[in-house]
């Protein structure tokens, strides 16, 4: 989904219908993954000789309520995720210095938090919050700044200090896909950079969100 201009020329886009935003989305994809959810659970049922018990019915609970927030989330305008995304990225950073002080150990890891109903895993929040974060930034960025290396500092910063405390854990897995997402979204930018010096003109877009 593109955005022209800067941050606040895109929140002052016209609005978009939630009929339109259910038909924009990529069911073929959706179908795809519930295929192999499909799979998922003909497995779990013929590990436990055919019943739905123990697995196989608290994986499809599990992947139906997943799917809906997925939709959910999907269907929230971009808008939103660009105005709160440094909110929810330091909403995800105190998670994570909340299981240092008062996580729960399993695995040989201090990695969750016991919310009585459901243990959450902070790191898993932040791999969403960072992208986000990092999405708004370079969002925000002109060609020019982009050829500046200080411009990379924060962004070296946003993702340092969750793959430190990630590290503490430790989980060194999850660390390490911190900063492939990162990565990753740095070799946009520079694409991006490259294209607006072949092409004289520069095109805004955020970063990892479309």
């Amino acid at each position: 989904m593109a955005l022209a201009g800067g941050i606040g020329g895109g929140l002052r886009a016209p609005r978009i219908s939630l009929l339109s935003r259910l038909l924009g989305l990529n069911w073929p994809l959706v179908w795809l993954v519930a295929t192999l959810a499909a799979i998922g659970f003909a497995m779990l049922v013929s590990a436990a000789n055919g019943s739905i018990e123990p697995w196989a019915w608290r994986q499809a609970v599990r992947f139906g309520v997943g799917l809906g927030v997925a939709v959910v989330v999907a269907l929230i305008d971009l808008r939103f995720w660009l105005r709160w995304a440094y909110l929810l990225y330091g909403g995800a950073l105190l998670l994570l210095l909340g299981v240092e002080l008062m996580g729960t150990i399993g695995m040989g890891a201090q990695r969750w938090i016991d919310l009585g109903l459901l243990r959450l895993q902070p790191s898993e929040v932040m791999k969403v919050a960072m992208v986000l974060a990092l999405a708004r930034y370079f969002h925000s960025r002109g060609a020019e700044e982009m050829r500046r290396p200080t411009v990379l500092a924060l962004p070296l910063a946003l993702i340092g200090l969750p793959a430190g405390l990630v590290l503490l854990q430790p989980d060194l897995g999850t660390a390490v896909m911190l900063l492939l997402a990162q990565g990753t979204i740095h070799f946009e930018p520079k694409w991006l950079r490259t294209h607006a010096d072949a092409h004289g003109q520069w095109v805004q877009r955020p970063m990892g969100l479309g």
